[in-house]
């Protein structure tokens, strides 16, 4: 009997109904497509951010040594110290060691070309192209590293010292008096706009070799997308597995990167909000409007016995049933919402996920329920004696 009248009342308010679908619909889709933009933006957010450099800086922690005679102090001098090379696989061997993209070790030293002093500094070339893809190059990196013949060189150091590629420069390194030398062919010029336009890029090894520091580094420089975790977390975790080794965060990229993500991310929630508060608000005017133009049916029902619980429970049902219609009604159009906004706004596939699915109807429902409880207390408070009186 229950259902007979719940499918009667359903169909003899097609027009109504559907228009408490049509507003479910609404909230549901600018919500869900919201979440799916939120949860995969997020980390290609991130991603992007990892394009303007490193975010985690290792450096060796350095012992200070105090100086005095007698009662006189001379201050202190701090003592060089220095990554093993070896030390550095441990980087990503943690929990969260898949979120570190990159990383690349540094290794710097005074050299003379001729009569000028340059910096030149060994890396991993494949590491850097991995963690700072905006350093612009004209010619070619160096992909072996293994190369002792090549280097790259900063677009400053190649103006001062009028090179172009394919030139050869030597280098040399004193070391206590004994000079170690190389011969080397320009392969590619930097340019970054910062520090590294000033100094000669050769692979790891053979900086090594030169300056007689094997399976030395001074720095590495890592690139760790920290969504699932804070920046700090994650530096605190490296020096963890390198002892000895101080992680320090770059604040002005973490901060920025965070400070974004949270705002986008405030954003969003705010439109959905909005988009779920015009859905209760649409489905309760048609629920109050459904309880006027049924005032004569539930004070019949009521004169006939029906308890309040019954009547509730019908109206409750009726909005149980237009927010799961709602909601799965929106998931297909916030479906269609995210694919649009992921490539006109953020240049990104946004895929569909289950779990929004569920979050979107299971939203759709409580709103609907939410707003039908003014409506069912209007019509729990119909007097069937005025009703039946015609009043």
């Amino acid at each position: 009997m229950f259902s007979l009248i719940l499918r009667r009342s359903l169909g003899q308010r097609k027009a109504r109904v559907a228009i408490a679908v049509v507003a479910v619909m609404m909230g549901a889709s600018i919500a869900s497509a919201l979440l799916m933009v939120s949860l995969d933006i997020r980390d290609k957010v991130g991603y992007e951010f990892r394009s303007y450099g490193a975010n985690i800086l290792l450096v060796p922690e350095s012992e200070s040594i105090s100086i005095s005679i007698g009662d006189v102090d001379y201050g202190s001098v701090t003592e060089q110290s220095y990554i093993d090379e070896e030390d550095l696989p441990k980087i990503k061997d943690h929990v969260w060691g898949e979120n570190v993209l990159g990383y690349a070790p540094y290794l710097y030293s005074v050299v003379y070309v001729g009569d000028q002093v340059a910096i030149l500094t060994g890396t991993w070339f494949d590491q850097v192209q991995k963690i700072s893809p905006w350093w612009e190059v004209e010619g070619h990196w160096i992909d072996d590293r293994n190369d002792t013949t090549r280097t790259m060189v900063g677009t400053t150091v190649a103006r001062i010292l009028d090179l172009e590629l394919g030139d050869t420069l030597d280098i040399a390194y004193n070391n206590s008096g004994n000079l170690s030398t190389s011969q080397l062919t320009v392969a590619g010029i930097v340019t970054t706009g910062g520090s590294e336009d000033n100094q000669i890029f050769v692979n790891l090894g053979l900086a090594q070799e030169l300056t007689r520091r094997q399976g030395k580094v001074n720095t590495v420089q890592v690139s760790a997308l920290c969504i699932q975790c804070p920046v700090d977390t994650m530096a605190a975790t490296i020096e963890e597995q390198l002892p000895g080794v101080e992680a320090k965060t770059v604040k002005q990229v973490t901060t920025a990167e965070m400070n974004l993500l949270e705002k986008l991310e405030q954003l969003m929630l705010l439109v959905t909000a909005l988009a779920l508060m015009a859905s209760a608000l649409g489905v309760s005017t048609t629920m109050t409007s459904s309880v006027m133009e049924r005032t004569t049916e539930m004070g019949t029902m009521k004169a006939l016995g029906s308890p309040d619980s019954r009547i509730a429970l019908l109206f409750l049902c009726e909005g149980l049933i237009i927010g799961i219609l709602g909601g799965l009604l929106g998931f297909g159009v916030g479906v269609v919402f995210a694919k649009y906004l992921g490539q006109s706004v953020f240049s990104a596939t946004i895929a569909p996920r289950l779990s929004v699915a569920l979050a979107a109807i299971g939203l759709s429902v409580g709103v609907t329920l939410a707003a039908s409880i003014l409506p069912v207390r209007r019509a729990l408070s119909i007097q069937p004696a005025l009703v039946l009186r015609g009043e």
